[in-house]
Order: C-alpha cells, then sequence, then structure tokens
C-alpha cells in the first residue's frame, strides 16, 4: 500500500454549537406555534374569516393546474427522499444526517402532540373536509425541520430549492384542506424542532478548508501557499504568495502625513516595492472569507440596526458575501489613495459555493490594545488620529473604530487594520461616529483629557465638534460598549472635557433611534388589550344597565381598601429603611408615587422616587439603593406566600373545581412546561444569557439578600416591612373583591385573590404607563374565567381601575408638587 497523503478535501464540515441564528430560529418558529394556537383559540372568528377567503380565492384555480403542480411537488420531495440520505453517506455527512433524521423526527412527534390540543382539535373540525390532495401536513413538518438543519451546510442554490419546495407543498395543502391553522402548525413544528436540535447538537456548517482556500485565490491570480487558519468562526486565514507581487508607494515630504496611493500587480515577474525596498516571493497574506451564515448574521444585525435606528452606516445590507468584501476592498482602496495606511488589497476572489474571498497584505506589528497604557505616548495617539483625519477626508467610515483597529508597525508608523465594517462615501453623521467611538476608547486607557487633547491637536474644534452629540450609547457600535465596560463613570468624564474643550455649557445629543423596542412592546401590548376589551365594549348596553343597578354602598369600602395599598407601601418603605423615616412623609411619597407611575412602566417610578426621597433625607446613595432593595425583595417574598396561601385555601374549600375541570388536558400541561423548560435550557446555551445571568441578575439577588441581613437583628423594622409589603397585594386583592360585589356578584373571596395575585400581577409587568390596557384585559378575562358575568366583570373592572390607578392621579400630583417645594423629594 502506497504511504502516500491523501489530499486535503476543499470543503470541511464543522459543528457550530449554541450560533445565535438557531436560538432566533427556534424563538421564531416557537412564536408560529404560539400564534396558530392563540389564533385558533382566541381570534376564531379572524382565523375563519382567512381561512374562507383563501378558499374562495383558490376556488377558481383549474384543478388540472392543481394536480400537475401537485405531481411535480410530490415527485420531488419524492426523490428528495431517497437521493438526499445517498448523498450524504456518499459524501460521508453523517453528522448532517443524523441531524436531519433527528430534526424531523421530533418535529413529527411535535405536531402529533399539538394535533392533541383542545384547541386545535376544535378549530380543525370546524374546516370543510379534505386531506390535503395527497399532501399531507407530515410531508410538510419533515421538510420543514430538512430546510432548517442544511441551510447553512449546503449549497445557496440548493437551498433555495428545498424552501421553494416547502412553499409549494404548504399551498397544496391549504388548497386542499383550506386550513390555515393546520400549516402553520406544520411549519412551526418541522422548523421549530430542526432549530431546537442545531441548538442541541450544533450545526453542521460547510467551511471552505485551506486547501479551497488556495484554489479560490489561485483562481484570482494570486497563487499561495501554506494556508492555515487563524480565526475560523471568523472566516479568518493567513498563508503565503507563492509569486512575487507588486506594492508601489510614493514617499511624501516630511510635512506630509503616511504614505500615499498605493498600487497593485499580481504579475508572477512583479517584485514587491515598500517604502524604496525590494521583496522577492514569500509575502505573508491575509485572507477573509466570508460564507453564507456570515453573510445572514451581517445582514440580521444591519437589519435590526435600520430597523431601530437612523444615521448609523447601517443603511442597506450587502446582497451576497461576495458584496460585503467587495465593500472593504473599496474602502481600503479609497483610503490607501488618500495617504492612510491600510493593508493592500491583493485579490478579490469568489469560492465555489459562492464565498467572497479577500486577500490583503500582512502587516506586522503591534496592535494599540495590546500596549499599556503608559506606552501610548501623545505621538502614537496624534499618529493614530493623523490617520482617521485622512479617513475623513476621503468619507470612509471604519464604523467599529476602537484600538485593536490601530497598529504600530514594525517601522515605527501607524496603521489602519480591519476594515471589515467600513462604510466608503459615508454621511457625515457616521464620519462623527468614529470620531466620537475613537475618543471613547482611548478616554478609557489615557482619561479624557489626553483622548480630548490629542483629538483637538489633530483634528480641530470644528471637526470634533459634531462628535459631542453622537456621546450617546445607542449611536455606538457593541465593540465600544464593551470597551466601556468597568468604566462607568468615562462617557461622563469624557463629555465633561470634550465640552469644556470646545466651550459647550450644555451638549445637544443626537437622537438616533426611531423606536425604543419597548414601544413596540407597548404597540402590541395594547393591540391585545384592545382586542380582549372590543366584545365586552360593542356590547354597551349591558354595561350601563349592570352599572345602573350596582350597590353603591360598597364605594366607601372600595376606596379604603386602596387607601390601604400607600398605608403599605408607607410602611414598607420605614420598615425597610435603617434608620427614622416619618410614616406621614412615607405614605405622601407613596401617593406621588401614583402621578409618576402615569408616566412610567408599573414598579419603575416608584422605585426611582423611593431612592430621591431617601436621598433628599440624608441617606447615602449606596444605603437608599439597598433600602428599596430590601423592600422589593421583601415585597417578591410576601406576593410569593400570598399566592400560595390563597391557593391552599381555594384548594380547600373547592372554590375553583368548575374552573379546575376546565383545565386543558394533563398531557397538554405537560407539553407546556416541557416546551418552558426546553425554551429555558435553549436560552442558558446562549452565551450572551448566561453572561447576563452571571454579570447582571446574579449580582442583583446578592445585593437584595444582602440588603435583608440588617432588617433580621431589628424586630420592629422587620415587622414594619412585613406588614407593609403584605398590605399592598392584600389590599388590592380585597380591593378587587369589593368591586366585584359592588355589581351584585357572590364569587368567593379566595377566587378573586387569586385572579388578583396571579393574573393581576403578571398584567403589571406590561410595559405601558400603570399597565394601562393588559391589566384591564388580563383581569377581565382571569374575572370571566372564574364565573363573573361579563358585564359584571368589566363594570368591576372599570371601578377597580378608577380606585386604584386614575382616582389617585389628582391627589399624588398633589403631593408630588407640595413635597417637590419642601424639598422632600
Amino acid at each position: 500500500m502506497s504511504g502516500r497523503a491523501q489530499p486535503e478535501r476543499e470543503y470541511r464540515d464543522v459543528t457550530v454549537r449554541a450560533a445565535p441564528t438557531d436560538v432566533r430560529m427556534t424563538l421564531s418558529f416557537g412564536l408560529v406555534v404560539v400564534g396558530a394556537v392563540v389564533g385558533a383559540r382566541f381570534a376564531d372568528r379572524t382565523a375563519m374569516a382567512a381561512a374562507t377567503d383563501l378558499r374562495d380565492a383558490l376556488a377558481g384555480v383549474p384543478s388540472s393546474l392543481v394536480t400537475v403542480l401537485q405531481t411535480l411537488a410530490l415527485g420531488a420531495y419524492g426523490v428528495l427522499a431517497l437521493a438526499g440520505p445517498v448523498w450524504a453517506l456518499v459524501s460521508r455527512r453523517f453528522g448532517l444526517l443524523l441531524r436531519v433524521l433527528v430534526g424531523g423526527g421530533l418535529g413529527v412527534v411535535a405536531f402529533a402532540a399539538l394535533g392533541r390540543v383542545p384547541v386545535v382539535v376544535s378549530w380543525t373540525q370546524h374546516l370543510a373536509a379534505g386531506v390535503g390532495g395527497g399532501v399531507r401536513s407530515w410531508d410538510i413538518v419533515v421538510l420543514a425541520a430538512v430546510v432548517t438543519v442544511v441551510q447553512s451546510a449546503v449549497a445557496p442554490r440548493w437551498v433555495r430549492v428545498l424552501r421553494v419546495l416547502l412553499v409549494l407543498l404548504a399551498l397544496l395543502r391549504a388548497v386542499g384542506t383550506v386550513d390555515v391553522v393546520d400549516v402553520l402548525l406544520a411549519i412551526g413544528a418541522g422548523g421549530g424542532m430542526g432549530a431546537m436540535v442545531l441548538v442541541g447538537l450544533g450545526r453542521s456548517a460547510h467551511r471552505l478548508t485551506g486547501e479551497g482556500v488556495r484554489l479560490a485565490l489561485g483562481s484570482a491570480g494570486l497563487p499561495v501557499r501554506d494556508v492555515r487558519s487563524v480565526a475560523a468562526a471568523a472566516g479568518r486565514y493567513a498563508a503565503t504568495a507563492v509569486a512575487p507581487v507588486t506594492v508601489r508607494r510614493r514617499l511624501r515630504s516630511e510635512a506630509d502625513t503616511g504614505p500615499v496611493p498605493v498600487v497593485v500587480a499580481g504579475r508572477p515577474d512583479d517584485v514587491l516595492v515598500v517604502e524604496g525596498g525590494t521583496t522577492a516571493a514569500g509575502v505573508a497574506v491575509d485572507v477573509r472569507v466570508v460564507d453564507e451564515q456570515l453573510w445572514r448574521l451581517d445582514a440580521v444585525r444591519r437589519g435590526l440596526r435600520r430597523l431601530r435606528l437612523r444615521g448609523v452606516g447601517d443603511d442597506s445590507p450587502f446582497g451576497s458575501p461576495v458584496r460585503v468584501v467587495a465593500n472593504e476592498a473599496t474602502s481600503a482602496l479609497v483610503a490607501g489613495s488618500r495617504g492612510v495606511r491600510v493593508p493592500t488589497v491583493l485579490a478579490l476572489a469568489v469560492g465555489r459555493e459562492g464565498e467572497g474571498l479577500l486577500a490583503t497584505e500582512h502587516l506586522v506589528g503591534t496592535r494599540f490594545d495590546e500596549r499599556p497604557a503608559e506606552r501610548l505616548t501623545d505621538d502614537l495617539l496624534d499618529a493614530a488620529w493623523r490617520q482617521l483625519a485622512a479617513l475623513q477626508d476621503c468619507a470612509v467610515a471604519v464604523r467599529e473604530l476602537t484600538l485593536d483597529h490601530f497598529l504600530l508597525t514594525e517601522d515605527g508608523g501607524v496603521a489602519v487594520v480591519d476594515l471589515g465594517t467600513s462604510e466608503p462615501a459615508a454621511a457625515p453623521g457616521v464620519l462623527a461616529g468614529d470620531v466620537a467611538e475613537l475618543l471613547l476608547t482611548t478616554s478609557v486607557v489615557v482619561g479624557a483629557e489626553r483622548a480630548v487633547a490629542a483629538a483637538h491637536r489633530v483634528l480641530g474644534a470644528e471637526r470634533l465638534t459634531p462628535a459631542l452629540g453622537r456621546m450617546v450609547p445607542d449611536a455606538w457600535s457593541a465593540p465600544a460598549r464593551a470597551a466601556l465596560k468597568g468604566h462607568p463613570d468615562a462617557r461622563s468624564s469624557l463629555v465633561s472635557a470634550l465640552s469644556d474643550d470646545l466651550g459647550v455649557e450644555r451638549p445637544a445629543f443626537e437622537n438616533v433611534q426611531r423606536f425604543r423596542p419597548r414601544t413596540l412592546l407597548l404597540g402590541a401590548t395594547l393591540a391585545v388589550a384592545v382586542y380582549a376589551l372590543a366584545p365586552q365594549l360593542a356590547d354597551l348596553p349591558q354595561l350601563v344597565d349592570t352599572v345602573r343597578t350596582a350597590d353603591w354602598r360598597w364605594l366607601p369600602a372600595v376606596l379604603a381598601a386602596s387607601a390601604l395599598t400607600y398605608l403599605g407601601a408607607a410602611l414598607g418603605l420605614a420598615g425597610g429603611t435603617p434608620g427614622r423615616v416619618p410614616l406621614g412623609e412615607s405614605v405622601g411619597v407613596a401617593l406621588s408615587a401614583s402621578f409618576v407611575a402615569t408616566f412610567a412602566p408599573p414598579g419603575v417610578g416608584q422605585v426611582g422616587l423611593n431612592i430621591r426621597y431617601l436621598q433628599k433625607r440624608g441617606f447615602p446613595t449606596p444605603v437608599a439603593a439597598s433600602a428599596s432593595a430590601a423592600k422589593e425583595a421583601a415585597v417578591l417574598t410576601a406576593h410569593l406566600l400570598l399566592l400560595v396561601t390563597a391557593a391552599v385555601w381555594a384548594g380547600s374549600a373547592r372554590a375553583l373545581t368548575g374552573e379546575l375541570s376546565r383545565l386543558p388536558s394533563p398531557l397538554v400541561i405537560a407539553a407546556a412546561v416541557g416546551g418552558t423548560l426546553a425554551v429555558l435550557g435553549i436560552a442558558a446555551a446562549v452565551p450572551n444569557v448566561r453572561r447576563l445571568m452571571r454579570e447582571r441578575v446574579a449580582p442583583a439577588v446578592r445585593a437584595s439578600a444582602d440588603a435583608m441581613r440588617p432588617l433580621l437583628s431589628d424586630p420592629g423594622k422587620l415587622a414594619a416591612l412585613v406588614a407593609g409589603v403584605a398590605l399592598v397585594p392584600g389590599g388590592y386583592a380585597v380591593c378587587l373583591y369589593l368591586s366585584v360585589r359592588a355589581f351584585g356578584v357572590h364569587t368567593p373571596f379566595v377566587a378573586v385573590a387569586l385572579v388578583s395575585l396571579t393574573a393581576g400581577a403578571v398584567a403589571t409587568a406590561a410595559p405601558t404607563p400603570g399597565g394601562v390596557g393588559a391589566v384591564e384585559a388580563v383581569l377581565l378575562a382571569a374575572l370571566t374565567g372564574v364565573g363573573v358575568p361579563s358585564g359584571s366583570a368589566l363594570a368591576a373592572v372599570v371601578l377597580y381601575r378608577v380606585a386604584t390607578f386614575w382616582l389617585p392621579i389628582l391627589p399624588g400630583f398633589a403631593a408630588f408638587r407640595i413635597f417637590t417645594a419642601r424639598g422632600v423629594l
């Protein structure tokens, strides 16, 4: 047998675990399933109307055309089912085949489980009989799982073919059954299980090897050897040029800064000329490879930023991987033509499966972020700013301009590297963002004064002024925000130093946000609330009749129960604070918070107001924050204890026997619990989520626990705290119960208390000020669910909200004005 080594393959399979795209796909398919089930349950009329419209629209489609399309689609599906596994075995793609089989099998199981959900069963019974003309739901489930699993492992053209086939099968299924819910559940179950398999087992990605990079660059006229991976996940490779290349730089006079235009040729008879020196073959080359996965990640990131922000350089995602590297090459060539020292572009190539490859000259040196602060001299800072000034002159924005983009070369010069996120012909606002980010990252290392002084020496006040308006976190890139971690005062110090340098008293910051993510959630919450309340408001005469028959003798008790919540909030604040806090002032602060809550999400305004009040009373900020944390921790503990008590009480009194009988089957509940645990497991697999839990959630929990410890040694304070935090949810429960009694409904108190402690508490987590819309919708649905007539439930919810939210706003405003004028707040 020959001992000759086997030649390296052009591509290889790699496993990428917990990729952000897989997590997003899992959540997206989950939303499809949830949307289909919720639509069938709560928007059944809308869904039935959509199904009817679909049936009417497809009634005119010739049956012969449907037959032809059905034959073609099922034939293609059959060929795929037979040829796909054979191809995977022959090409030794065993991991990919395993993922497809597991994803398809789990998709079928999930779809079968969804078919047993009562709301889905009842929905399908409403539809016209039909079997889908030969296209089964299982076919859609399996194909959705296949498309999800293989989309990053096969050539893009085959992914497009599979997606077209999936759409065709879904349409044919819809034609046969007129069942929108069935098709959505099939796609959601198959795609969701496929995405979960990718999260659990990792996605099989088809990536270029060193041999593949060598062949691609060779086809573009740049023969290389010794190709090795530097950062495979980011598509970074290093190589050595086989044939000599030419890099000619004209030298500027000493009055100018940096080298001047670079001219590159790739003919074998050329030599490399650098600043007058000559070098033969063997030039080190950096290679960037952008495959479809990296391109899609960049497109999603740019699309989301474009949707949320304006004027940050994400106006249009690139149309292909080649466009991404072509953009970087354009930026490098334009910058080099104006004297910026950047790596020379040597070749631009296309891989066999559509990858974009960019080969550039390898510059040897030390990056600025790797140098100690004391070695970043003023001369080096000035050189970096001169490079940025040249970039600004030719309107090239780097867009993530942190210190790691600057390289101190072996000859003592400064170069700009890694232009992968750059934008040629950038708008003035984007260019100002580069100045702002370099100021931010240099100020963290060398201090605000030195950073501003270096920038002023090179750019002058005229170019620095626009950067001041970009000193807002929303305008910064992710690397810039990461550089500021652990330096909470860096931004304020830099803004102060830059304002003093420019002579600006009150800097005006740009608003780069189109909208906040909370705004979308607010709109969705209000839409759900309107949808839930609209049917009840449609029966306005019944509501009027219910109000007329109300027993208004309950009104004083309703208002008194609402007032108890303010006393409870005051006792909780006084009990959680290590020191004397007047109870009267605490009640006024709690009443003031009802006015502040009109303009802030629930809880946020009250916490901020409590901290401000304690600061005004002379407590240090850490003590004020700890007292607020102690109170919030006690509120959560008391709420959970009351909830458990009410649940045990309801069980022993059999108050909800009829309502419990209408709950879904144990299988459905187990499936819901399993799905929730699966989502939590998927989230825990994401590094960013684990980092958030480690850096934000865990310290907050420890801080709350530490804040509670001193109270355990003071029985009086502890008693006041416990009584206060129990009065708040207890007062709301009593207020809701009395509101229901006012309209002649004798629902057991424990049932109404459970509604207040569960549904009401969940609704107040809505991002709307005071939970407006969400609280009303959820309480109305919950009260109706425990047996309160719809008209009486709506009237009781309105009375409850008037007493606990709307009515206290005016006295809260008065208390806020008085306490502010007196300096209490």
